[in-house]
Parts: C-alpha cells; structure tokens; sequence
C-alpha cells in the first residue's frame, strides 16, 4: 500500500477535528462546560484520549475553536440567507420558522447554541471576546434587511437596529421555550407523532410574535 498523500493526510485531520467537535457538543449539552472532560470528548467519539489531545491542547482550546467554528457557522448562514431578494418581511418569517424547525430535527446542537453563552466567560476574558460585539456584527445583516423592507414598505417604520435586536430577542426565547416543551413531552413519554403536531403549533406562534414588530 502506497504512503497517504499530503492532501490525504489533510482530508483525514479535518475528518478527526470535525469527529471531536460534534462530540464535544454532545458532550457539553450533557454536562456543562465545568463537569466536562477531554477523555469524556473522546470517549463520545469513539477515539484515544491521546488522539484528542493532538489536536487541541486542553479543554480550553478544544470548546474556544468549538464556539468560533459554530457562531461562524451560524453568522455565515444568516448573512447569506438576509443577502437574497424578495420580501423582506417573508424573509423575516421564514427565518424564524426556520431556525425553530431546526430545534425539532437537532435539538442536541440547538441546545448547545442556546446554552453557550452562559459559558463564554470560562473560555475568554473581557479583553478577548464581547459577546456584545459579536452580536451586533450577527445582527448586522438583519439591519440592513430591515433598512432595505422600510424602503420597500414592506414593514413598518423604525429603529432598525433596535427592530433586529427586539426580532432576535423574541426568536431566541422563542426557541428556548420550545426546547423545553420538547424535553417535557419527550419526558411525559408522548409519542414523536403526536410531539410533532403540538410543537408545530409553538413554532407558528414564536414565528407570529417574531415578526409582529414589522407588520404595517
């Protein structure tokens, strides 16, 4: 058997990384940042604890580069999805139906976005990261597709900053209360099919709300 190729080799570390990450999520969701551990990391993936750690140093390293890749990941998706034509206003609920709806196919993940925040602080110092300013430069694009439908008259007037900020406000409680309802229902044993139909309604509601604001 011939020796792996550079590009290889390359494929295989992103395939690791990206095997340790997904992990990590599980394993955060489960535990916390606090109780969580590399080997237990590792054991999710199903690697060598030693492995995990050629990768990442510690802990520390491990959820920062976890955090960064997922808030990209998530800003990425938003810019691209505020950057297409149309009603801005179906925009906006189409976005909020969207982003519930990904609590119902990937509540694991969801949850580890809702919940992270609480945690920054373990993982940078005020001098390294403001979550404020993350969040103003994530909610940029929603500004400017709010500018863009008062233009259009497709919603009403206003602040558009503070309308992006009040819009994610209500969306992301939104998902926090259907997170719960799903894990009440799940633990009163009702079945996925009858989950389903209750928790569709929550998500008309949230999207509802979420855009109340822009309606003329």
């Amino acid at each position: 058997m011939s020796p792996r190729t550079k590009e290889q080799n390359e494929v295989i570390r992103k395939q690791r990384k990206q095997e340790i990450l997904q992990a990590a999520i599980r394993v955060y969701v489960d535990k916390g940042y606090l109780a969580s551990e590399m080997g237990d990391v590792a054991d999710q993936a199903g690697l060598a604890h030693g492995l995990v750690y050629y990768y990442f140093k510690n802990k520390k390293a491990l959820f920062r580069e976890l955090y960064e890749y997922m808030m990209e990941e998530s800003k990425r998706f938003t810019k691209t999805y505020f950057e297409q034509e149309g009603s801005v206003f179906e925009l906006f609920k189409r976005y909020a139906q969207i982003v519930c709806e990904r609590i119902l196919a990937d509540p694991v993940t969801q949850r580890f976005y809702i919940r992270i925040s609480l945690d920054v602080h373990h993982l940078y110092t005020p001098e390294e990261f403001s979550p404020f300013d993350w969040i103003k430069n994530f909610m940029h694009q929603m500004t400017l597709a709010i500018e863009k439908g008062i233009q259009q008259g497709t919603i009403q007037q206003g602040d558009a900053n503070l309308m992006a900020v009040q819009f994610w406000g209500s969306v992301s409680q939104g998902m926090n209360y259907l997170d719960q309802v799903q894990q009440e229902l799940t633990a009163q044993g009702i079945p996925a099919a009858d989950q389903l139909e209750q928790l569709k309604k929550v998500v008309d509601q949230v999207v509802e709300s979420s855009v109340s604001l822009f309606k003329l």
